[in-house]
């Protein structure tokens, strides 16, 4: 964060609760326009039609400018911190007790229920102004994050639309029902104006939940996967790359942590996971594996990339052979350009491999668990491409890494790419387009097609 940025920031933290609190509307919207930065990389191509604030979040992100980097021609797109509304809201709320959160926003609670009225109403009054004023036709965003629900229903009210760009998608079979289970029970329905979804079953995931109608959805897939496409003309070096494996990617055990193993005692599904799994014993062996393997080839570059908010400073990661870099931050597909070999468990990354025409490699020493398959990712890989002992691991991994890369063979099936990112014909970016293009202006009863 550069000096400028860090003034910025404090300057929000300090007035913004002094202009809310004051219901000093113009001032706080001069504020928020000091806060807009242009996207360098999406400028557009012609004279400027309309202006759109972007709330920031990886991922989304680059599904966004994965898409527009060639297409916009006149929209002005202006990131917004996502903090900014943040501070309105707690100024709003004023450190009242409450258990709102991105995951559970819904509450019965009288006070609540009239706070959230209350922030819904000062945002409206904050959005008029500028409309009015900057003539900010668009806001998009990448989740349902709790101080931005009232921000959906203040944009509809004065007609704003709201785009969300739904990264939700990859589940296992056994996660499912756990969240539609849970977003009935604690999301909300969606006030704002249309939600781009990556595939089917992300959909699906809406509207059995009940957070959105069929009108308010469209798949488009995810765009960002067209940088991995790209990569496939690109001969790797002799590199591998291991996405660090999550202790709980495909499992619901974020969501019983978050809401308590009664929450979920209607789920017939959660009588049948008394015993809790992680995937961290697989971590640390494919570590130990890779630590190994490192210091018999000292010429291979082996790339490790850590998800952010995973915990970087463990031992695993300590006293490791010169070849082995570890990457916290930044976007992890990347990292895929010059990367031969990939491993990964249960992750987007994979995906992204599959689509890059990289050779694959799973780490499945997992012991015995109990119908496994369910709490993993439907990829229809071959049988060399799973590591099923660590012994057969490290020969599968010596094969590939040694194996020629032909750039115009299909390595691994594509319908994974299909199924959960809506993206086995790289036309994302384009379906993303015609998504915002469509929707740049409110239409009545929010009931046409998008």
């Amino acid at each position: 964060m550069n000096v400028i940025n860090k003034v910025l920031e404090l300057i929000n933290k300090v007035f913004i609760p002094i202009l809310v609190k004051n219901e000093m509307f113009n001032l706080l919207c001069f504020l928020l326009i000091l806060n807009l930065k242009k996207i360098k990389k999406i400028k557009p191509k012609k004279r400027i039609k309309y202006k759109a604030i972007v709330l920031y979040k990886s991922g989304g992100f680059d599904d966004l400018v994965e898409s527009q980097k060639m297409s916009n021609n006149d929209i002005l797109y202006l990131i917004c911190p996502r903090i900014f509304f943040k501070y309105i809201f707690f100024s709003i709320f004023e450190n009242k007790s409450h258990n709102l959160s991105d995951l559970n926003y819904l509450s019965n609670e009288k006070k609540i229920i009239n706070l959230k009225k209350k922030y819904k109403n000062f945002l409206v009054n904050l959005l008029k102004i500028l409309k009015k004023k900057y003539r900010i036709k668009l806001i998009i965003s990448f989740g349902f994050y709790f101080a931005e629900r009232e921000l959906h229903s203040a944009c509809s009210k004065i007609k704003i639309p709201f785009l969300l760009l739904f990264k939700e998608s990859i589940h296992s079979e056994f996660q499912k029902n756990y969240f539609i289970y849970t977003f009935k029970k604690t999301k909300g329905k969606f006030n704002g104006y249309k939600i781009g979804v990556y595939s089917k079953y992300a959909k699906e995931l809406l509207l059995k939940s009940g957070v959105a109608n069929n009108n308010q959805i469209k798949i488009i897939g995810c765009s960002r996967l067209g940088a991995s496409f790209s990569y496939k003309k690109i001969v790797p070096k002799k590199q591998i790359l291991y996405y660090a494996i999550q202790d709980d990617r495909g499992l619901p055990n974020i969501l019983i942590d978050t809401f308590g193993g009664k929450f979920y005692r209607h789920l017939t599904q959660h009588k049948f996971y008394k015993k809790r799994i992680d995937w961290n014993k697989t971590h640390l062996k494919t570590m130990k594996i890779l630590k190994e393997f490192a210091k018999k080839n000292p010429k291979i570059e082996i790339l490790i990339k850590v998800k952010v908010g995973q915990n970087s400073n463990l031992n695993e990661y300590k006293n490791l052979p010169n070849n082995i870099k570890v990457f916290t931050k930044g976007a992890g597909h990347k990292l895929l350009k010059y990367s031969k070999v990939v491993i990964a468990w249960n992750t987007t990354s994979l995906l992204e491999g599959i689509a890059a025409n990289r050779f694959l490699i799973i780490p499945y020493f997992h012991g015995k668990i109990k119908n496994i398959k369910k709490f993993e990712l439907k990829l229809n890989l071959k049988t060399k491409n799973y590591g099923y002992t660590e012994n057969d691991f490290c020969n599968k991994l010596n094969l590939l890494i040694n194996s020629q890369y032909d750039e115009s063979f299909f390595h691994n099936n594509l319908d994974s790419l299909e199924y959960y990112l809506g993206n086995k014909d790289n036309r994302a970016g384009y379906r993303l387009n015609n998504f915002i293009r469509n929707n740049l202006s409110y239409k009545k009863n929010n009931l046409t097609k998008s």
